[in-house]
């Protein structure tokens, strides 16, 4: 119950209201059972007083033969006793104040049997409760200049009969002020705990990170102010927990992107490494055998021939090591119009030799006419490379398609070999620095491992793409640079 108290507010409310009710209830009753028969008896003085000054203006008319009917009349009017009284204090007209004695039936007046006129006017003390008292009010008959006494007789009997009810009553009064309270505190507390408990819910739901709940409150007054707020707050954070969920997954890509790019960093100079590791031991072994004149290395022109073409392969590689690092550096290119039909003319020109050793034939469609702007060194470059791989990883007599066209705001360049196919698992690793398709014979082709990487990059420098699939007749090599908008220079 303790626990109850201390946690909910329903039941604080309930209690401080259901005492408050009581303790005024209480407060009330007691302050009407003090009050009653001292304000009862301050009324009925007033106006028995008022009464008196009337009757005795009233009795100065009459004489003292005349002035029975008149007061006969105002006792029954005011159910009071009235009695006159000369100067020497003998009572001349009206009840004897000796003979009054209140009864316990209604308040109403006795006459009890006459004493002598002698007595002296008091009140009459044998019940507390009853305490008889008079008002007096002095005049002079009309027939007669002396002077008289109207004295008029009250009691408190009525009010106190009242406080001996209220007495009476007191414990079903009790019962009743508790049940009233108890209901009207229910009442009360659901009625102003009734929202605040909801909000509290809603509040506990936005500590937990739920923002889909709305108080929809429509009150004016504190609590819709604060129901309010609740809701703007749930916007508010709702949209920061957006943005900052947001941030996340961009700080959580680009994290992953950076880790990625260290891995492919730190694989691409491991690769850099064996790939110049293995030359330079096989060179560095002739070179020895050679100065040595052991065995077979003592034919030095053979051997000095193949240190060459050692050297010239490393140095192919390193050349397009330089390339890549230009290219992973985003240094500016020299963009300038190139003539695509003419320079991929160009290229098959460097390339006539080995497609003569391996008996292919090329087959070209280029229009005159494309343009596209871009560093005419690097798309030599990119264009080469997908030709030597035309040719290396063609067979012998094959024919190969060399084609370029105009596609909505793109250019194609397109190679296309046949007689060879690519395992679909290695199709997405294509483009990955030093991937082979056929590791076992790279070297043998001259093949560095880093061609179609270039080209890629190359591609994408120029704000293109380049594509490698099967075809129907091959290997299908695309390359898509952005379409100039001249056409003339």
């Amino acid at each position: 119950m303790i626990t109850k108290l201390k946690n909910s507010l329903t039941t604080k409310i309930f209690l401080v209201t259901c005492l408050l009710l009581t303790a005024v209830c209480a407060l009330t009753y007691g302050l009407i059972a003090q009050l009653m028969p001292l304000t009862y008896t301050a009324d009925q003085e007033r106006l028995l007083a008022d009464q008196a000054d009337r009757l005795a203006k009233q009795l100065e008319e009459y004489t003292l033969a005349d002035c029975g009917p008149l007061l006969s009349q105002f006792t029954f009017q005011y159910g009071v006793p009235v009695s006159i009284q000369d100067s020497a204090g003998n009572v001349v007209g009206g009840v004897d104040p000796s003979d009054i004695m209140p009864t316990g039936e209604n308040g109403q007046w006795v006459m009890l049997p006459t004493h002598s006129s002698g007595e002296d006017i008091r009140p009459n003390n044998e019940n507390a409760d009853y305490i008889v008292y008079c008002i007096g009010s002095d005049f002079s008959f009309k027939d007669s200049s002396e002077n008289c006494q109207l004295l008029v007789f009250a009691s408190t009997r009525v009010v106190n009969q009242a406080a001996e009810a209220l007495g009476h009553i007191w414990p079903w009064l009790a019962a009743a002020i508790l049940l009233v309270s108890v209901l009207t505190s229910l009442f009360y507390a659901h009625f102003i705990t009734r929202p605040i408990v909801r909000l509290s819910g809603i509040s506990q739901k936005l500590s937990e990170l739920d923002f889909s709940w709305r108080c929809k409150e429509k009150r004016t007054d504190e609590i819709g102010t604060l129901a309010h707020n609740l809701d703007e707050l749930a916007d508010h954070l709702s949209r920061s927990m957006q943005k900052l969920q947001a941030a996340n997954d961009t700080l959580r890509k680009d994290v992953e992107r950076e880790q990625q790019l260290e891995q492919a960093q730190r694989d691409f100079f491991s690769a850099v490494s064996h790939e110049l590791k293995t030359p330079i031991t096989v060179m560095k072994g002739q070179l020895g055998g050679m100065l040595d004149g052991i065995g077979v290395y003592a034919d030095r022109d053979k051997y000095l021939a193949r240190s060459l073409a050692v050297a010239n392969q490393m140095e192919s590689l390193v050349q397009e090591l330089l390339t890549v690092s230009r290219m992973e550096r985003g240094g500016e290119l020299s963009m300038i119009p190139v003539e695509l039909a003419a320079l991929i003319r160009s290229c098959l020109q460097n390339y006539d030799e080995l497609f003569q050793q391996k008996e292919q034939t090329v087959i070209a469609d280029l229009p005159s006419g494309i343009w596209s702007a871009g560093d005419p060194g690097l798309l030599k470059k990119a264009l080469g490379n997908l030709l030597s791989n035309a040719a290396l990883y063609s067979p012998v007599g094959v024919k190969i398609w060399i084609s370029a066209r105009k596609e909505d705001n793109n250019i194609v360049l397109s190679v296309e070999n046949e007689g060879a196919h690519i395992a679909p698992e290695q199709l997405p690793h294509l483009f990955e620095p030093f991937f082979r398709s056929d590791p076992s014979r790279s070297r043998q082709t001259g093949g560095s491992g880093l061609g179609l990487y270039l080209v890629q990059k190359i591609a994408e420098q120029h704000g293109g793409s380049c594509q490698i699939q099967n075809s129907a007749r091959g290997v299908c090599a695309t390359l898509i640079l952005p379409n100039s908008t001249q056409t003339t220079y």
